[in-house]
This record gives structure tokens, sequence and C-alpha cells, in this order.
């Protein structure tokens, strides 16, 4: 299974970002979503400056047609274990949400695919499989 990132959604959203195209062709493939990730997307999106900045029924619209299938997470204990886990894995700062997305990944058995060449670091560590589009 393969799940994308917010990175990966969200260009794959904005016709203007950088890396659309190849973004677009790997939501074509059926791609899982992350359960932060479709919060964390939400957020960006609905947060961009204008003329950027799109709606949240556009938004919804968009996840719910590109993510039928119910979103990744962790469950209640895991999700548990991993926050208490945090420091262990050397994880401070906003770092963690990257690391949330990498533990679920790791709990589900997905690989990650990512525009986001600075959260590779933290994947990583969790070790998830990862395909990072640039």
């Amino acid at each position: 299974m393969k799940a994308a990132d917010t990175s990966l959604v969200v260009a794959a959203f904005a016709s203007w970002h950088e890396s659309h195209a190849p973004a677009r062709r790997a939501l074509d493939g059926g791609l899982r979503l992350i359960e932060h990730c479709a919060l964390e997307t939400y957020s960006v999106l609905s947060r961009l400056p204008p003329p950027h900045r799109t709606s949240g029924e556009v938004i919804r619209d968009f996840l719910n047609a590109r993510f039928p299938q119910p979103f990744l997470r962790l469950t209640a204990q895991a999700h548990k274990d991993f926050i208490l886990g945090l420091a262990g894995h050397g994880v401070s700062g906003g770092a963690a949400y990257d690391a949330l997305v990498a533990a679920t990944a790791a709990g589900c058995g997905a690989e990650l695919i990512t525009c986001d060449r600075r959260a590779l670091p933290i994947y990583e560590r969790y070790g998830v499989r990862t395909q990072f589009l640039p």
C-alpha cells in the first residue's frame, strides 16, 4: 500500500505548484491518505494567501473524491506509545508532526510518497519506505 503525505496532496491540488504534474499522476494511482495529513491539507489550503486560498467546501470535495477509503490512523494505544516515544527517537518541535505521519505509515505498512525533502530524515528514522517526487 502507498500513501500520500501533505506535501504531495497540496502539490496535486494546486495547479501552480512546481510538482503539480508528478503529484497529480501519483494520486491517479489510488494512494491512501494518513488522517493527520488530511487535516494538515485542509489547514494549509484554507490559509494560503490570496489568490491561492481555497474554500473549505472545495477542499472537502477534493479530499472526498481523491481519497474514498478511510484515512490511515494509529490505534489509540499506538498513538499514546508514539507520543511517549518521541524523545527516544530524538524528535522535538514541529518535527513531531512529520514523525506522526511516519509512525502512522509504518504502523499501517504503507510506503509514503512525498514532495517534502525536509521530512525525509524523520520518515527514515521511523523506518518508512519513501518515494520522493521532486
